[in-house]
């Protein structure tokens, strides 16, 4: 299975993205994982998903503030256990803004920046799939040794180690926001169960006026003529890549649609791409006719959204101190 990183094609060379960085069957896996970890249902399904994927597969345990100027650097919650425990849930699913979402790897400092870790779920660190060390083998987090990373050995060590992991129904989704300082100028975001439309936005120069607030709403109409846009559209186990200023600076959202609609997903950046990508991977004449027919249905009808799982994975540009995030071990915020 190729797992190539491709540049998508924009005035600001920042947005890459593999489109079938993990298998069906380890898509299934992880969601079921996942809430499992958050404090689902039983794993069944997810366990024989894991043997189709083939024997010797080396299998894992059991288990923002978002505004057009805000960030979600501050909001330190606690890490999932690599392995699912039914009686802790403080470090399972909290809602944040109508969502749910938990943070894995650690707390980070809101003052220094720095992480005090916390075990992943195996199945993110070490074990089938090895979600983090994944990532760290495509290379791209070795950009970040030009900024004094500490990127040695594999894994959370070489490349993202904190995760922040949300779940979007059809019709949530998430106002423009930066990140924050916390992390460095680079994310890994995985997409499962269901496609999206990412949308990027560079900021308004209202937004690092001394006093925003004193700003006319002529000039903010004016600023929003200028403001510069780029959609990108995520298919349902892709993972895209952004970095640099287009991660430091500019705006990221989704808009909360049931329904991606035809001239939205035609406006993405990689439209294009991805139906290249999805051709070259079929094996004779009859499949690629399948996916055509598939491409004109959403592009006269639409394509609906379903439930999506996001694995954003990031490195903390503090240090990582010793010793394990207050609450993992039991007697956690609740």
């Amino acid at each position: 299975m190729s797992r190539e990183v491709l540049t998508v094609e924009t005035p600001h060379p920042a947005i890459r993205i593999v489109y079938d960085f993990v298998t069906p069957q380890e898509e299934l896996y992880l969601v079921q994982k996942i809430d499992a970890v958050g404090g689902g249902p039983a794993l069944a399904a997810a366990d024989q998903a894991a043997g189709e994927e083939g024997e010797g597969a080396s299998r894992g345990g059991d288990g923002g503030t978002s505004s057009a100027s805000g960030n979600d650097e501050d909001q330190a919650v606690d890490a999932g256990h690599s392995t699912v425990d039914r009686s802790a849930k403080s470090w399972g699913w909290k809602e944040l803004n109508g969502r749910r979402s938990m943070y894995w790897g650690g707390t980070v400092l809101p003052n220094s920046h720095s992480l005090v870790p916390a075990p992943f779920p195996a199945f993110m660190d070490g074990q089938w799939p090895d979600v983090l060390g994944r990532i760290a083998e495509t290379g791209v987090f070795d950009e970040l040794k030009a900024e004094g990373a500490d990127l040695k050995g594999k894994g959370k060590e070489r490349g993202a180690n904190h995760c922040l992991v949300n779940e979007y129904l059809p019709s949530q989704g998430i106002l423009p926001h930066t990140d924050g300082p916390a992390y460095h100028p680079l994310t890994a975001t995985l997409s499962l169960s269901s496609h999206t439309i990412l949308s990027l936005r560079s900021p308004p120069s209202w937004l690092s006026s001394p006093s925003p607030s004193t700003t006319s709403a002529s000039q903010k109409a004016s600023d929003a003529k200028e403001v510069e846009k780029v959609d990108v559209f995520l298919p349902a186990r892709s993972l895209v890549l952004l970095s640099g200023k287009l991660y430091e600076e500019w705006l990221h959202g989704i808009q909360p649609l049931e329904v991606s609609e035809p001239e939205s997903l035609r406006g993405c950046a990689n439209w294009e791409q991805y139906w290249d990508s999805r051709l070259a991977a079929c094996e004779g004449e009859e499949a690629k006719e399948e996916v055509r027919k598939e491409r004109g249905n959403v592009e006269e009808k639409g394509w609906k959204r379903e439930k999506r799982i996001s694995l954003t994975c990031r490195k903390v540009k503090g240090k990582v101190r010793k010793g394990l995030a207050v609450g993992l071990l039991g007697g956690g915020k609740r």
